[in-house]
């Protein structure tokens, strides 16, 4: 009877740790000048954002017992191992900790180690997964800074490991590229974020997911204009449009698409870098639209031959393009569709 008793209180006295953790955590994540939490969670061109993928906290666990009476002397027991070598004691050291004594000063502590240890054992894919524990459960608590400096040299390393197993490579475009979705999220406003975006659209682009890169430089351009990597996200937006207009020299949309957004760039950064290339991309893609405009005109009058329909198109390319090699053609053929018009 005692022991259910006994029993009983140990589960109600661990809820109420578990929740001041999260009290603890909820009034100090404002401490970092960078946090913003998952408050900015929607992205361009970032993977939609799922709750229920966020970290759940650690519960207490048979394989990971503690071996000591107090948090303080829990840290010293893991500590103590690690430093005879013994990583694997040190490992379940640092978890125990973390899952009996969450609300504990010394739980920081011990996943910060936890992580460090992942990560000095090079599993930095798990390394990246236990610093990001840090950041949802002891953002307040733990050095922020830090912790997102080392997520972002682990996404470093793990987007150019070429390491493999039997031939076959370890890395993942998809997986590298969430890291660095990750760390934007976990700090929009660090100096690292316009950095992991730009990354993010390089993977995008790498994989031929145009359309989502495209979103992802224009979201940097707008949410960090004034950075350096703004300059490279407008000529790698430029690019890519570029592409994908002349990959698809039917699809006038993509066009149009290109050239407003070249026009829009020439405009605003007459300094850049590659201006001259933004401008040759200019001129090729309006004179291909002035193409496209005036086939798909030729198009409605001689091959539908839907008067109303080419006049239509007729006076619209004149509109647009009123100094056309075809602006003289085009309006003897209007003068001469309008004439039998009139004559009907």
């Amino acid at each position: 009877m005692w022991r259910m008793e006994n029993a009983q209180m140990r589960k109600i006295v661990f809820a109420v740790m578990g929740l001041a953790a999260a009290v603890a955590v909820a009034q100090n994540r404002s401490a970092s000048p960078y946090y913003q939490g998952y408050a900015t969670d929607q992205f361009e061109g970032f993977e939609a954002f799922d709750l229920d993928k966020r970290p759940e906290q650690k519960p207490k666990s048979f394989w990971f017992g503690v071996r000591a009476g107090t948090p303080a002397e829990q840290l010293a027991y893991a500590r103590e191992a690690l430093g005879k070598g013994h990583l694997r004691n040190a490992r379940k050291g640092f978890e125990a900790l973390v899952r009996e004594w969450p609300a504990a000063p010394e739980a920081v502590e011990a996943q910060m180690d936890l992580a460090r240890l992942f990560e000095q054992r090079k599993k930095y894919a798990q390394a990246f997964e236990e610093y990001q524990y840090l950041l949802t459960f002891y953002a307040g608590v733990c050095p922020y800074d830090e912790v997102l400096d080392r997520q972002f040299k682990i996404a470093n390393f793990l987007l150019h490991d070429r390491s493999g197993m039997f031939g076959w490579l370890v890395n993942d475009a998809d997986a590298s590229r969430k890291r660095f979705e990750q760390v934007v999220r976990n700090a929009p406003n660090a100096p690292l974020a316009p950095k992991a975006m730009l990354i993010v659209g390089g993977i995008r682009t790498s994989q031929k997911e145009m359309e989502e890169a495209i979103k992802v430089y224009d979201g940097l351009l707008h949410r960090y204009g004034e950075t350096e990597q703004a300059t490279d996200a407008a000529y790698l937006s430029a690019r890519t449009r570029y592409d994908r207009a002349t990959r698809h020299s039917y699809n006038e949309a993509h066009c149009r698409d290109a050239v407003s957004f070249l026009r829009a760039m020439v405009a605003r950064m007459p300094r850049h870098p590659q201006i001259e290339q933004m401008r040759g991309w200019l001129d090729e893609l309006s004179g291909q639209l002035e193409e496209q405009c005036y086939k798909n005109a030729v198009f409605y009058d001689t091959r539908q031959r839907n008067r109303a329909a080419a006049l239509m198109a007729y006076n619209s390319f004149l509109k647009e393009f009123r100094d056309s090699k075809y602006a003289d053609r085009v309006r003897a053929r209007v003068a001469e569709l309008e004439g039998k018009q009139q004559g009907k």
